[in-house]
């Protein structure tokens, strides 16, 4: 029995790294998930605002921002398309990139991951679409 000390510490030495990035890892997937939402959200909002105004892309592209509190978006991550000039359907596309916590799991996949949303509506205005 005396040839067992110190095992416990030396067994949580070799586990314990891998347990941190582990809970690393699972915060990381959190995050993606709830960012993953909210840009779905974004670009849900986005559609709903151009069915009613299509007509003016910079004030789609202004309520997508709005309505995404959590990343800031910036204006060139959402575009605004017309599937056909003129259209009765608009499309929003919502990018972002998350950064990752993780350093093991960010030099695996790159540091980042995309996160993008695409949303087609109807038009319910009588306005013309016009994409960005």
């Amino acid at each position: 029995m005396s040839n067992d000390r110190g095992t416990s510490t030396l067994e949580l030495a070799f586990v314990a790294p891998l347990l941190f990035v582990l809970a690393l890892g699972i915060v990381d997937m959190g995050r993606a998930l709830a960012l993953s939402v909210t840009v779905s959200e974004a670009a849900q909002e986005g559609v709903i605002f151009a069915g009613h105004d299509p007509s003016d892309p910079d004030a789609i592209v202004s309520r997508v921002i709005f309505s995404a509190t959590d990343p800031k978006l910036e204006p060139d991550q959402v575009t605004v398309t017309c599937l056909t000039a003129p259209s009765d359907h608009v499309s929003v596309t919502v990018d972002y990139q998350l950064d990752l916590m993780t350093p093991l799991i960010a030099d695996l996949v790159g540091g980042t991951v995309d996160l993008s949303k695409t949303v087609t509506g109807e038009i319910f205005s009588e306005d013309p679409c016009v994409g960005s």
